[in-house]
């Protein structure tokens, strides 16, 4: 693991946190009339977000459809935008990262939330940042990672439709989280959208650095970040929803049943 300046890095954790929960209260508090390109237009009624981490846990533990709630942008022009860092970053050691956004998707408070979030799993003393250095790059350098918000249906073209849910991937060295499970989240994580936001970027971020799926160890303990938590946090439920499609683990329904949890 890479040492770490401890000023700086707690410095950018604090501002990272600061981000996203003011971030997190402004979505509270906005109007709930968004305008999206007409095309891309997912028509709900959104539900008042809760702004805690402890939300309840929606009773779906095995539910992999797409909860109800925001609208979101269904298409773009499969391009993407690279959002720019508020700061360079001096140092040039560890993985370089972007944060994109694909064209045709205007995004209600703008793009930065969504990087901002993704800075927040990254840098968090609980996620890869232990085992590994990430430092957020602009569209002049070229990185070792993309991380995409790609619409939902470019979502499906490039991560694949079989099961069928909506999904995200990584391909490569390209993480895309498909912008229907970013707005809307899984029922899984219940009310807690921050919570299910973390839990995708790292789970992606953990297929780039090599990682596989992985399944409920401990019943009643933390799902493993690696477990397909956007499906199910309970073998038995993923067992039945994987079967037939290779999604690179065997899951043996066990009864075993883990809780949500969005670190590694």
């Amino acid at each position: 693991m890479k040492s770490v300046p401890l000023v700086p890095y707690l410095t950018g954790v604090c501002l990272a946190v600061s981000t996203v929960v003011a971030l997190d209260f402004g979505l509270a508090a906005r109007p709930t009339t968004v305008v999206w390109p007409a095309a891309g237009v997912v028509p709900a009624a959104p539900p008042t977000p809760a702004t805690s981490a402890a939300a309840p846990v929606d009773s779906f533990r095995s539910a992999p459809d797409l909860p109800p709630g925001h609208p979101f942008p269904a298409h773009g022009v499969g391009t993407w935008r690279v959002v720019p860092p508020v700061a360079a970053d001096a140092d040039t050691s560890g993985f370089a990262y972007t944060v994109e956004v694909e064209d045709g998707m205007e995004l209600p408070n703008g793009d930065h939330p969504f990087a901002a979030v993704v800075d927040y799993a990254l840098v968090h003393p609980r996620g890869w940042s232990r085992q590994h250095a990430f430092r957020r790059v602009g569209p002049e350098v070229e990185p070792d990672l993309r991380i995409r918000l790609t619409s939902q249906q470019t979502s499906r073209a490039l991560c694949g439709f079989e099961l069928p849910y909506d999904t995200s991937c990584r391909i490569g060295s390209t993480v895309h989280l498909n912008s229907a499970r970013w707005f809307r989240g899984a029922h899984t994580y219940g009310r807690d959208l921050l919570g299910y936001r973390i839990y995708t970027v790292n789970h992606e971020v953990g297929h780039f650095l090599g990682l596989g799926h992985e399944v409920c160890q401990a019943d009643g303990g933390p799902a493993p970040v690696m477990m397909q938590q956007t499906l199910s946090v309970e073998n038995d439920g993923l067992a039945s929803i994987i079967m037939g499609s290779d999604q690179g683990v065997q899951v043996t329904p066990d009864g075993k049943s883990c809780t949500p949890n969005p670190w590694p």
